[in-house]
């Protein structure tokens, strides 16, 4: 049998049959048998002329940062996620310059900080990651969503 992919240039990917009589050949006992091979290289090949990979992983875009008991953390990201944009966290309550560290290697354009005192007054403070120029705002916390948007660019 061979097993050929119809959108590559080098469209066989696998073939093999029956090799009745190869072992007794090899100086074996007369035993049936199967096998096959496979190239990986053309396989792969062959998915990626047929789209069949998806998209790789989309790029952080809010990285969530929490000195608190992380909960706070935990329902910030998910609001995030539900709402269309790309947030990620530290799950190990590391210090706020780690998790700043964190969120710098991650890519992230911005960072959500909660501390003790935006917990208190339902607050979250907003830092650009890449504009350093950018004063860090705070905004209250029902008003997030559509604040990290704008400052995305993904309304206007």
């Amino acid at each position: 049998f061979q097993s050929q992919a119809l959108e590559s240039a080098q469209n066989t990917v696998c073939g093999g049959g029956r090799y009745n009589g190869l072992i007794e050949e090899l100086g074996g006992p007369a035993t049936p048998g199967i096998g096959f091979g496979m190239g990986i290289e053309r396989l792969l090949l062959a998915c990626d002329a047929e789209e069949s990979f998806p998209n790789p992983a989309p790029k952080t875009q809010v990285w969530v940062i929490d000195v608190t008991d992380g909960s706070s953390a935990r329902d910030l990201t998910q609001l995030l996620r539900t709402n269309g944009i790309f947030a990620d966290r530290s799950f190990d309550g590391r210090s706020m310059r780690s998790q700043i560290r964190s969120a710098d290697r991650s890519g992230a354009q911005i960072a959500l900080i909660i501390g003790e005192q935006e917990v208190e007054e339902a607050t979250i403070s907003i830092r650009m990651l890449r504009d350093r120029a950018t004063e860090q705002i705070v905004v209250q916390r029902e008003d997030v969503v559509s604040q990290v948007r704008q400052l995305l660019g993904l309304e206007s």
